[in-house]
């Protein structure tokens, strides 16, 4: 689903992911959602391998490329910062270098 969590209050799409996971890990059924809201990714159990997140991009030809983001749950911890923040400020890629 593109961008299912449009137009959704960030506290309420985050809700609304960890509530999708759970379901979907419940029923071993696969789905691929996207967003651009940083909430989202804070619903994400990135310590489960089942639950993945991958960065979408173009690269200079214009291709789509797709590359899975791995994340230690240590990293976080250690960092003290949720997983929404560590994209935000651009340490897991997937963000525009501007």
């Amino acid at each position: 689903m593109d961008n299912f969590d449009q137009a959704l209050n960030p506290r309420l799409a985050k809700a609304v992911a960890s509530l999708f996971v759970e379901l979907m890990l419940k029923t071993e059924r696969q789905a691929i959602l996207t967003t651009h809201n940083p909430a989202v990714l804070d619903a994400l159990d990135i310590s489960d391998d089942r639950v993945r997140l991958f960065a979408v991009d173009r690269n200079r030809q214009g291709a789509t490329t797709v590359r899975r983001i791995e994340v230690n749950a240590k990293v976080i911890a250690k960092r003290k910062m949720p997983l929404s923040r560590l994209w935000v400020e651009g340490r897991l890629g997937a963000v525009p270098n501007l």
